[in-house]
């Protein structure tokens, strides 16, 4: 139903996905009620906290002045859903291990960003999402100046 809701209101335009936000983020977490080991929507319950802690503070004033303050989210709530995700299904999705590796980029743990960085490089590239993995994950490490 999140997937759904989001496009549908994607469609209708930015101000009512962002009165949506909420109601996504709710029907994620009563999917994770009936089955909490969906490492997949664990995931996409991280991606949106990302997605929320991640915006620029322009990006707040936009949605502040179309649907109210925004959601709380913080990185570390992000990092603890892709943390379970992980522990639920180990190596299950590239995306995931990029995701962990930003995140402890964001938090300032570059050890075990780099480390995560590279699992995201090294997995196996067979879907669009996988060279996307790779891809980023190798920006950022050359970012760094780490090869």
């Amino acid at each position: 139903m999140s997937i759904a809701l989001d496009a549908y209101s994607g469609l209708q335009g930015f101000r009512t996905r962002c009165g949506t936000l909420v109601a996504v983020k709710d029907h994620m977490l009563k999917s994770l009620e009936f089955d909490p080991s969906d490492a997949t929507v664990i995931h996409m319950v991280g991606m949106w906290y990302y997605g929320i802690a991640d915006l620029a503070w322009y990006q707040r004033s936009i949605l502040q002045a179309i649907a109210g303050k925004p959601p709380p989210a913080t990185y570390e709530e992000a990092l603890s859903f892709f943390k379970k995700a992980e522990e639920t299904s180990p190596n299950f999705y590239s995306i995931n291990l990029l995701m962990l590796g930003k995140v402890y980029l964001k938090l300032g743990d570059q050890d075990t960003a780099v480390a995560y960085l590279r699992r995201a490089i090294n997995y196996p590239q067979f879907t669009d999402d996988d060279h996307q993995a790779h891809q980023e994950a190798s920006d950022l490490l050359k970012s760094l100046k780490i090869a």
